[in-house]
């Protein structure tokens, strides 16, 4: 086991000599313990999908997952006095220009109703999600009980998945209706066991490892082929960028062979052919046709796009406008993160949302190949499933599920502002108080 402790090289614990500043303080306060019970049980909810209410009928949104969100995040900003928040730092002031941008979509949608509660959930999940991080998790101690409540969230989504499938054949049953986001929020929750390979104990190093075996075997199964290249695309990046040592992604492609050999009757291989994927393909051009039209605003989330294949001429070769039409009228959105954006919300807030996202995780790739003294997590254990996931969106709309959009944007939270600085300004103020 000696080769995993020095897969994640360790760093000074916050507060100790060498450490960058002195460290955030953790939950003490009846208050604070009250916001953390709030957020455990979203974060619990939001993975499981149960309890779950409709609470207007007839109405798909996921109303009650983005409700407590909601309340998750009032909670938590209730918690932080006026006067300790960066109102003029970019962080707040684009996630207000977003939300703004977002809200005067809706307004302008053909359907702006159902608009209106997807924008809602978008925003209560990843504004909550993040920064929820920013001001709950910027304490060591913090993060570490996060870690822990996801190990137990991700053992517990792997037992479902696979009792869901050894019953049904679908590792989905028991917790959602499509498979997509349940493994999307198990590549985000990855950061968990991988935070355990860097532990002094052989005991929970060798749990991370059998929950991170447990879960690449749970995406071979999951019936998406996608997802099984995906984590080896994440390491072979990481590799050929020098954040990643070549002998270990050996090891790790050794790995991830043994378990596709074991389980290569159940992954469906005839998704690589090339005809397979034509819809996402199709999508580029016909979703470039609706934003020429609506470049600013979009047509909101998820809104019917039948209207717009009048005059419409299919690209892919082999498929009839007919098969194309009947499949937009079927699947609704265009099974891509940034085609669902500039679409649905308009170029102006998907350009202000990529910025900010593409920042976050350029500073997160710069600490990952120059890791900084006196982090919790290193940075590698945020990349890589940050990575993966954002590679996933690209063959479904996360948008749309609040509980990949929470988790992601924790994760995107719990990314610091530098590398000599571990948590919000509003948190550093407080440790030195």
């Amino acid at each position: 086991m000696n080769f995993i402790l020095r897969f994640f090289p360790k760093s000074k614990p916050l507060g100790v000599a060498g450490g960058a500043v002195a460290a955030p303080r953790s939950v003490t306060t009846a208050s604070e313990k009250i916001v953390w019970a709030f957020f455990a049980v979203t974060s619990c909810q939001l993975a499981f999908l149960h309890p779950s209410f409709s609470l207007i009928a007839g109405e798909r949104t996921n109303l009650f997952s983005g409700l407590l969100c909601f309340l998750t995040l009032v909670a938590a900003v209730a918690l932080r006095p006026l006067g300790a928040w960066p109102l003029k730092s970019p962080e707040v002031l684009c996630s207000g220009a977003l939300a703004l941008m977002a809200v005067v979509s809706a307004l302008f949608s053909p359907t702006p109703l159902s608009s209106f509660f997807r924008i809602f959930v978008m925003l209560a999940s990843g504004l909550g999600g993040f920064w929820c991080a920013r001001l709950l998790l910027s304490a060591p101690d913090n993060q570490r009980r996060f870690t822990w409540l996801c190990l137990g969230i991700l053992g517990g989504l792997l037992f479902l998945s696979f009792l869901g499938y050894f019953t049904t054949g679908y590792i989905e049953h028991f917790i959602c209706d499509r498979s997509h986001p349940l493994v999307n929020v198990i590549l985000l929750l990855s950061f968990a066991p991988l935070s355990l390979l860097r532990e002094k104990s052989r005991p929970l190093m060798v749990l991370g490892l059998v929950l991170l075996s447990l879960s690449y075997v749970t995406l071979c199964l999951s019936q998406r082929i996608s997802v099984v290249f995906i984590p080896l695309g994440v390491f072979l990046v990481g590799a050929a960028c020098g954040a990643l040592r070549w002998k270990y992604l050996v090891l790790i492609c050794l790995v991830m062979v043994l378990v596709v050999a074991v389980f290569h009757q159940k992954i469906i291989w005839h998704k690589l052919s090339m005809t397979y994927p034509y819809y996402r393909v199709e999508n580029v051009p016909f979703s470039w046709t609706i934003i020429k039209k609506h470049p600013w605003v979009g047509i909101g989330l998820r809104a019917p796009r039948q209207s717009f294949l009048e005059g419409y001429q299919v690209v892919f070769p082999g498929v009839s406008k007919e098969q194309f039409a009947r499949d937009v009228a079927l699947i609704v959105s265009p099974d891509n993160l940034f085609l669902a954006m500039m679409t649905g919300l308009g170029l102006p807030f998907t350009l202000t949302y990529t910025a900010a996202l593409g920042i976050l995780m350029v500073r997160l790739a710069r600490m990952a190949l120059r890791p900084p003294a006196g982090w919790f997590f290193h940075p590698l254990i945020l990349l890589f499933p940050l990575t993966a996931a954002l590679v996933h969106f690209q063959l479904f709309d996360g948008v749309l599920f609040p509980q990949s959009w929470w988790f992601f944007h924790i994760l995107l939270g719990l990314i610091p502002l530098r590398s000599g600085n571990p948590g919000p300004r509003g948190a550093i103020r407080e440790a030195k108080a």
